[in-house]
This record gives C-alpha cells, sequence and structure tokens, in this order.
C-alpha cells in the first residue's frame, strides 16, 4: 500500500484515503485540531480524507497533489 508522509510526527496516509489536497488556510483550524488536536507550526497545505479528517501537511500542496496523481495514474497490481 502506497503511503503519503504529511511532515508531522508519524503522521502517513495511505494515498487510496485522501479525498482532497486543500491550501492552508486560518479557517481551516477548527477542522484540522478536531482531526490531529492541534494546528502545527509550518502548515503548508490540509490533506481531507474519505472519512472527513483534516490532516495537516508540512508540505507544499501541489507537491502532494503531484504525488497523489502520480499514484493514481500508476497501473495497480492485479489482486
Amino acid at each position: 500500500m502506497d503511503t503519503l508522509w504529511l511532515g508531522y510526527d508519524a503522521l502517513v496516509l495511505p494515498l487510496g484515503e485522501i479525498s482532497a489536497v486543500l491550501l492552508y488556510q486560518p479557517a481551516l483550524d477548527g477542522r484540522i485540531i478536531q482531526s490531529y488536536g492541534s494546528v502545527p507550526r509550518g502548515v503548508q497545505a490540509v490533506v481531507v480524507t474519505a472519512a472527513g479528517a483534516y490532516w495537516p501537511a508540512a508540505m507544499p500542496a501541489d507537491q502532494l497533489r503531484r504525488r497523489w496523481a502520480e499514484w493514481r495514474g500508476a497501473p495497480r497490481p492485479e489482486r
């Protein structure tokens, strides 16, 4: 399973659980606090999961989106 490290502690998400990558805005702080417990320093992006969690990311949104797009375009092994 491919994962994406968001730059904080052991905050790693399976790429298949991501539903959106947003630019960080202070208006998202409440949702980040509900999911993560606090708003860490250096937040540049917010990753929204299919379950509705809002996780902070220390990496730029364009970098995260590029990694997510590469994963979506990659051929999947057959099960």
